[in-house]
């Protein structure tokens, strides 16, 4: 355009490069005659404001013209004495200031042996920079619709800094740059297209795009830089599409995308950070960053293992330092990195990552949203998320960390589903989840952790929903896992709750097992915990309250044990069938009956009327082990009183008081045999009765001519002791009340006889 005070000067045609110059052309052609000191000083006349509107006639530059003289007149006189004048070693510099290039700057192909700069510069067509080779580039406080650069070939800095594209793409595909590549300042808007093309893009130095705004895709896959790409306090918009796409990037530097020091701006997307088979040699630094990812329609085929919400995709990624998402990292998708390799730490505390919007609760039930997706990657170092928060599911299958992984005071929400999917990960040292929310099932299936698995002060809460069996799943699940040292699932600063099951099935925890003060289940499931099969040092469950639900240690193995009576007062009861254990946590003392009578009341409560030999059995190995026989003795007295009494009742209605008082007869007299020294009693007891009543109702001798000398004393003991044989139970005849004596102290002597010599066989066999 022209301005309205134009009027009189004669019209220049853009693409008459032979016609009279323009004011600007006048100095540019000044300029070229002078040395660069002389350059310095002389006045580039008034600032052009690229963005206005209208422009001064005396600011317009023909792109004809300009590319004439840059190019075609390489030889003219007059054109490279300034480079003679300049000192010795420093480059040759051509700028362009406070100018409006008209018509088409065409530059295609040529070799430009000096450094080209624009300074407020409009250019109205875009620049056509194809194959050029030139000493460097230099853009400040330009306006263009677009820059093609294709093949550009640049021997040191390219800068396009404080510059406004509108409209069209720079486009630097396949761009040799032999210095670094600077965006700082600058302001590209080409909306749901691409503002930067650079395909196979190759920087020696580092890509700056500092404070950069982005309106539209930047699009450098295969792009290969030597230093860092910077992109600090910058605002990258593609809604819903590409907002970076560096697919296969190669860094030898890092990747900065964090609050900008200087403006103290925070690094915001808009779109998807796709960074697939990207290879690092430094971090990737996402600090205080805020991911939006926008609303995408979905694709035809679209898998259930895709995340159609994901702000940040860097699978099959290899990263030499740390993963920086930590500091106030916001994000309103998923962070999807499937299988990368990570050469240091993973850090993610204070981060917040919500995918609520994307999806009803109840349709996430059927199908988790993803907030952090990372399934097969290798961590070097440590995974650090504590005071993570995360809507949506958390989900590391696979996943081998060679460090800690902390999750401490971390909330995870994702209720009735998976909140944490980490089957058959791998610590190479702790796994603490301290006072941390888990809404959902942390799954820990197949888990291999090193030291400890730390959830002190955690609370599971609102389970996964099984579908398929209709039925809620474990709060905490580690069936089948490996923990070298402890498993801590007890009170700290509050409480330790999960409201599902606690599944240890088959686990193996080389020292401690602790729910102390633990508060377990809720009576949505069956059991409160299943630790059928577990191995452990020490197994510590001594709940605050009695758990809802059932504690199944059947086939469990500990060497020591603590529990209390609400441990045995659990809803379900506790299922101790082939449980092992060696000793208890709190040994009982000999002279401790009460704990003893106490322990025998848990057994009888929990077997619910059913005769269970094994927990008797096993207590009394326990107590025998200890020294403590005693002890040993009462429980299997206890044993035998309960199998008899499961015996009345499973047999014939007829037949069961017999039995009852055969079992009394047992009880009262030897204990079933525990304690024969009561059959010495029995029988001093009986042999004195027996003499007493004898002595004043003596027996008539069977043959009178032999002439017997009657002995009360040595025909009771005849009687009552079957193995010995006196001779005075064939010489008597007993008659009347008498008779009835005989046949008790008979009776009484075989009883007492088979009981003594019972518990001389189980002492032998204790002894053996």
């Amino acid at each position: 355009m022209r301005d309205s005070s134009g009027a009189g000067v004669p019209v220049i045609k853009p693409w008459d490069s032979s016609g009279p110059l323009t004011a600007a052309e006048q100095r540019f052609e000044e300029q070229l005659r002078l040395s660069r000191a002389e350059r310095a000083v002389q006045d580039p006349g008034p600032p052009l404001d690229v963005h206005a509107e209208r422009y001064s006639p005396d600011q317009a530059i023909r792109g004809e013209y300009l590319s004439r003289r840059l190019v075609e007149s390489l030889e003219e006189p007059g054109w490279r004495p300034f480079s003679r004048r300049s000192g010795v070693g420093q480059q040759p510099v051509i700028t362009i200031e406070n100018a409006v290039i008209t018509g088409q700057l065409d530059l295609r192909a040529a070799d430009l042996p000096y450094l080209l700069e624009f300074v407020r510069c409009r250019f109205e067509n875009a620049p056509d920079l194809r194959q050029v080779t030139v000493a460097g580039l230099v853009l400040w406080h330009c306006r263009f619709p677009g820059i093609n650069a294709r093949n550009l070939n640049t021997a040191n800095d390219t800068v396009l800094r404080n510059c406004t594209s509108i409209g069209g793409v720079v486009d630097l595909a396949d761009a040799q740059l032999g210095g670094s590549l600077l965006l700082n300042d600058s302001e590209l808007r080409n909306p749901g297209k691409r503002a930067i093309y650079g395909d196979r893009l190759s920087v020696s130095g580092a890509l700056l795009g500092l404070r950069i705004q982005v309106s539209g895709e930047i699009r450098i896959p295969g792009a290969k830089v030597g230093g860092n790409l910077n992109f600090s306090g910058g605002a990258l918009r593609n809604r819903g599409r590409y907002a970076l796409n560096a697919n296969g990037i190669q860094l030898g530097g890092s990747l900065r995308c964090e609050t900008e020091p200087q403006s103290q701006r925070p690094f915001t997307v808009a779109g998807l950070l796709f960074l697939p088979s990207a290879h690092i040699a430094g971090d990737v630094r996402l600090r205080d960053a805020v991911l939006e990812p926008g609303v995408v329609p979905p694709r035809r085929g679209e898998s259930k293992y895709d995340d159609p919400t994901s702000t940040l995709v860097a699978d099959r990624g290899e990263i030499s330092g740390d993963v920086q998402l930590d500091q106030g990292f916001r994000s309103g998708g998923t962070i999807r990195m499937v299988s990368v390799q990570i050469g240091g730490d993973l850090r993610m505390s204070e981060a917040h990552i919500d995918l609520s919007w994307s999806r009803s609760a109840k349709a996430s039930v059927e199908q988790p949203l993803r907030a952090l997706h990372i399934d097969g990657a290798q961590i070097h170092g440590n995974l650090e998320a504590s005071k993570v928060e995360l809507r949506g599911q958390l989900r590391m299958i696979d996943v081998h960390i060679h460090g800690s992984f902390q999750l401490n005071k971390a909330k995870v929400v994702g209720p009735r589903t998976d909140a944490v999917q980490a089957s058959r990960i791998i610590v190479g040292s702790n796994l603490d989840c301290r006072d941390s929310d888990i809404i959902g099932t942390l799954q820990l299936q197949g888990a291999r952790v090193g030291a400890n698995v730390d959830l002190r002060a955690a609370h599971l809460t609102k389970p996964a929903w099984h579908r398929h069996r209709m039925a809620y799943k474990s709060s905490l699940d580690l069936r089948a896992a490996h923990i070298a040292r402890d498993l801590v699932c007890a009170a700290g600063s509050r409480p330790f709750i999960a409201e599902g099951e606690v599944q240890l099935r088959r686990a193996e925890i080389g020292r401690q097992t602790n729910f102390w003060g633990a508060r377990l289940g809720d009576g949505s499931s069956r059991n409160a915990i299943n630790a059928f099969g577990l191995v452990t040092q020490e197994l510590t469950l001594v709940p605050a309250v009695p758990p809802q639900g059932r504690i199944r240690l059947r086939q469990a193995q500990c060497e020591l044990l603590a529990d209390n009576s609400e441990l045995w007062a659990a809803s379900g009861g506790v299922d101790v069938e082939d449980f092992a254990y060696d000793n208890f946590s709190e040994p009982i003392e000999p002279t401790d009956r009460a704990s003893v009578v106490e322990r025998l009341g848990w057994l009888r409560a929990n077997s619910g009327g059913r005769y269970q030999p094994g927990p008797y059995d096993q207590l009394a190995r326990v107590f025998r082990g200890n020294g403590n026989e005693e002890h040993a003795v009462t429980v299997l007295i206890e044993k035998q009183r309960r199998r008899y009494q499961a015996i009345a009742a499973a047999t014939r209605p007829a037949f069961r008081l017999p039995v009852r008082l055969w079992s009394m007869l047992q009880l009262i007299t030897v204990s079933y045999g525990f304690r024969p020294l009561r059959a010495m009693i029995w029988l001093v007891l009986l042999t004195a009765a027996g003499t007493t009543w004898f002595s004043f109702h003596p027996l008539v001798p069977i043959n009178e001519e032999d002439h017997p000398v009657w002995n009360p004393f040595l025909y009771t003991v005849d009687q009552l002791v079957p193995i010995i044989n006196l001779g005075h139970d064939v010489m008597w005849q007993a008659h009347g009340s008498s008779q009835w004596i005989t046949v008790i102290l008979i009776a009484a002597g075989w009883i007492l006889a088979t009981t003594v010599a019972a518990g001389i066989t189980r002492a032998l066999r204790r002894e053996l």
